[in-house]
C-alpha cells in the first residue's frame, strides 16, 4: 500500500513551531543571496523548475494543504534541491511575519483561486492591502508576477493597483509552467493565460516597519481552580474551548481559537510554577504567530490568572 506521508526528507520544510518572534523575522536563508517567494506551491512543479534551474537563487514557498506540502518536499528530496524552503502558513501571515521588508526580489503566484461569485470578492488575495504588504517585503524594481486562467479575475486585480506602489504590464501568454492546475485547464480546451507583472517602483504609503514580538506574563499567585476564562468577539475574537490543570505537574493548559482578518488560528497558552510566582506563555510547540489577536488570547488569559486570587 503506499504511504500518502512519503515525503522524502523535512530537510526543504521550515517548521515555525515554537518560534518567538523576540529578535525579529525567522532567517531562513544566510543574508546575501537573492530570494524568491512562490505563494501556493501546490504540488511544487514550479518552486521545483525555480530551485533547479536558478542555484544561486532562494526560494521560499508558501502553502496551507499538508499533502500537497508532502508532494512539493517529495519533488525537492527526490531531485537534490538544496535552496528551496516550504512551509504551512497563510500568504498573508507569511509575508507579515517572515519576510522581513525590503528582503525579496520576486513574488511568484501562478492560478490563484478567484473566488468567482461577487459574494466572495472579500476572500479574494490580491486585496490593496495585500497588495502593499508585499510591495513593502520586495526590492525596490522587484516583481509580483500572477498568472490565472480567469480575465475578469485579472480584470479585478487591475482594479486594486491605485496607491499599492505596483506598475503593470500585461500579457497574454500559453502554458509554460506544467503544473497541475496548467494542466487541468489545458484539458479542458485553455490554451491562453493571463500574466500580470507588478513592478515595485511606484510611490506608494506603508505602515510602520513592523518587528513582530510575543508577549509573555508573569504574576505573584494564582488559582487553577478560580480560572474563569472570557472571550471576545468583533474583528477580533478569542474564545477559550479548553482549559485542563495537571496538579501533580502544577501546571494548566488553556486553549484559544483567534479569528481575525478572516483567518483563525489555534493557540496554545500554558500557566506554570516559574522561580518566582506564575509564568503565562505560548505553549512549547504551538505556532504563534505574534498577531494582534494572539496578543489579545494572552492578555484575557492573564487577566484571568490575576483575576483568579483576586
Amino acid at each position: 500500500m503506499k504511504s500518502n506521508y512519503n515525503y522524502g526528507s523535512l530537510a526543504a520544510f521550515v517548521d515555525l513551531t515554537g518560534f518567538q518572534w523576540l529578535n525579529g523575522y525567522p532567517r531562513i536563508f544566510p543574508v546575501g543571496s537573492p530570494l524568491e517567494v512562490e505563494i501556493g506551491f501546490g504540488t511544487g512543479e514550479y518552486i521545483l523548475g525555480l530551485g533547479v534551474q536558478n542555484p544561486a537563487v532562494n526560494f521560499i514557498g508558501f502553502e496551507q494543504c499538508p499533502t500537497r506540502i508532502i508532494k512539493t518536499l517529495r519533488k525537492l528530496h527526490q531531485h537534490g534541491v538544496a535552496n528551496s524552503r516550504v512551509m504551512r502558513i497563510d500568504a498573508a501571515w507569511g509575508f507579515r511575519f517572515v519576510l522581513a521588508p525590503g528582503s525579496v526580489n520576486r513574488v511568484h503566484c501562478l492560478f490563484p483561486c478567484p473566488w468567482p461569485k461577487k459574494k466572495h470578492a472579500k476572500h479574494r488575495l490580491f486585496q490593496p492591502a495585500f497588495l502593499r504588504l508585499v510591495r513593502s517585503r520586495l526590492k525596490e524594481g522587484g516583481t509580483l508576477r500572477i498568472v490565472t486562467d480567469q480575465q475578469l479575475y485579472a480584470d479585478w486585480i487591475e482594479e486594486q493597483l491605485a496607491e499599492t506602489g505596483f506598475s503593470l504590464a500585461r500579457a497574454a501568454i500559453g502554458a509554460v509552467h506544467g503544473t497541475k492546475f496548467e494542466k487541468k485547464w489545458q484539458e479542458g480546451g485553455q490554451e491562453q493565460f493571463h500574466e500580470l507583472v507588478l513592478t515595485a517602483d511606484q510611490p506608494y504609503k506603508s505602515g510602520p516597519a513592523e518587528v513582530p514580538s510575543v508577549q509573555t506574563y508573569s504574576c505573584d499567585d494564582f488559582d487553577p481552580d478560580r480560572l474563569v476564562l472570557e472571550g471576545v468577539s468583533g474583528p477580533v475574537t478569542v474564545s477559550f474551548p479548553e482549559y485542563l490543570f495537571d496538579t501533580k505537574r502544577n501546571a494548566g493548559m488553556v486553549h484559544a481559537i483567534v479569528s481575525e482578518d478572516q483567518r483563525m488560528m489555534h493557540l496554545w497558552v500554558v500557566i506554570e510554577r516559574a522561580a518566582r510566582g506564575w509564568r503565562v506563555a505560548p505553549a512549547e510547540g504551538t505556532l504563534v504567530l505574534p498577531t494582534e489577536g494572539a496578543r489579545k488570547a494572552m492578555e484575557l488569559v492573564f487577566q484571568a490568572v490575576e483575576q483568579s486570587v483576586k
